[in-house]
């Protein structure tokens, strides 16, 4: 095939490949919603995403938590689990991994090649080359076949109905919960938002929730049109926090007429507890689709151990207190406040701030007000989609809020942290892309760029 002529060609400089390909499939970014263009490219892959079923994740908040969680506790099950999630913090393999495996540089490439050719034939016949994203989703899907895995854990990109990775069939439908974001997209109602995420649910197929309020509402009816059962977090999945702590959470859970006590969960803040329970009861569901018994506690302690999820309320060093988050719209903003005023009471962060420029800022920098003494504010460099400094300034401005600026985020992490002792508190959030940015400078970890 014309995908593995090229590979042959392939200089022995990976590195130099890799970026070249990551560099073409960032050309390709942009927002099209719709299925049709993922279909005829999964076709010409022959359909890979039909091998193995999957475990489909949408929703506002939190699917990048549920997803590690259940994939962690299906690892301790013994299945060899595929796990698809976006954006990525430091690297584009962080995307697809195969039993905590990132798929390698070389492979990007591989598979890269492959997708651009089976991309190529659908732009002929449809009229468009596929998206960054859904070239991506393409690479994952096939990537898990060819690693014959036995299940595979898939994060929704945006919404859900028209989502490239809904062109899957998933075994389980999860939604965490829904609040206001991409209303140029979604809609510009909660209720609009829920029908779009609403859409990866299934007919005669569970769905699992931790919606409340007006989104519930419409997952509801949607279940009820389609004749899925609903597991609904806080009816049917109650749990208690007993511990909410820089080491994680302590917590009990209750599912199913059983009772899990003093559970330990590697990750931290209190609001992670909904996340976990919609993991667990995902994972329940999935077993009995799949025939296998029902959570052993055991397992289930383990898999909870195990979970990585870094960047979400992340503490990378302690002397000075260096705490990372992703928190990229009011919601996460109001969260992640709200859990550090609980596990690090006392005492006002210096926060490094970056935020994209199509995030509502304003709501998140007043949220992030109440536990700084000072703002650092800087401009993340991935694809020109940082919001200007000034912006910040002129909200900080009417806050009263004492702020600093740096030109970059390296440079704003440096220069604070060389004007810190031990006793000092340090925040880096905002998005996404601040934090993997900054990560790097504590862990070594590479760096794409992209």
């Amino acid at each position: 095939m014309y995908w593995k002529k090229v590979f042959q060609t392939l200089s022995n400089d990976i590195n130099e490949e890799y970026f070249q390909v990551l560099k073409e499939l960032y050309e390709l970014r942009g927002i099209k919603l719709g299925l049709d263009i993922i279909k005829g490219l999964l076709k010409e892959l022959g359909n890979p995403e039909r091998d193995y079923p999957i475990i489909l994740v949408g929703g506002t908040n939190g699917k990048g938590s549920t997803v590690s969680t259940i994939s962690s506790i299906l690892r301790e099950y013994g299945f060899r689990v595929g796990v698809f999630t976006k954006p990525h913090l430091c690297r584009f393999t962080e995307r697809i991994v195969v039993d905590n495996r990132e798929i390698d540089k070389k492979e990007v490439v591989e598979y890269y090649w492959k997708i651009k050719q089976a991309g190529e034939n659908v732009s002929e016949k449809l009229g468009r080359f596929p998206t960054f994203f859904e070239a991506s989703t393409a690479m994952a899907f096939e990537y898990f076949s060819e690693k014959k895995v036995d299940v595979a854990v898939v994060e929704v990109g945006m919404g859900g109905r028209l989502d490239a990775t809904n062109a899957c069939d998933p075994l389980v439908s999860v939604i965490t919960n829904v609040s206001l974001e991409h209303t140029k997209y979604l809609g510009d109602t909660v209720e609009k938002i829920a029908f779009e995420k609403s859409g990866i649910i299934r007919p005669g197929r569970p769905t699992v929730s931790a919606c409340s309020g007006s989104a519930l509402k419409v997952v509801e009816e949607r279940c009820r049109e389609l004749g899925s059962e609903l597991t609904l977090v806080g009816r049917d999945v109650k749990y208690e926090v007993l511990r909410s702590d820089l080491n994680g959470l302590e917590m009990n859970i209750s599912l199913k007429g059983r009772v899990f006590n003093n559970l330990g969960v590697s990750l931290r803040g209190r609001f992670q507890a909904e996340n976990v329970s919609t993991a667990i009861a995902s994972v329940s569901k999935f077993l009995e689709l799949m025939g296998r018994s029902d959570l052993e506690d055991n397992v289930l302690r383990r898999g909870l151990k195990k979970v990585y999820w870094p960047g979400r309320l992340e503490p990378v060093s302690m002397k000075p207190l260096v705490i990372l988050d992703c928190a990229k719209d009011p919601a996460a903003a109001e969260s992640l406040v709200s859990s550090l005023e609980e596990i690090v009471p006392g005492g006002k962060f210096t926060t490094i701030v970056s935020i994209s420029s199509d995030k509502d800022y304003i709501r998140i920098l007043t949220s992030l007000a109440k536990i700084t003494d000072r703002f650092v504010l800087t401009r993340h460099g991935v694809m020109g989609r940082a919001l200007p400094v000034e912006n910040m300034a002129e909200v900080l401005n009417g806050l009263n809020a004492r702020f600093d600026t740096e030109p970059t985020v390296k440079e704003a992490v440096k220069n604070t942290i060389a004007s810190a002792n031990n006793n000092s508190k340090i925040l880096i959030t905002g998005s996404v892309f601040t934090v993997g940015e900054a990560r790097p400078l504590w862990s070594g970890e590479f760096y794409d760029g992209f």
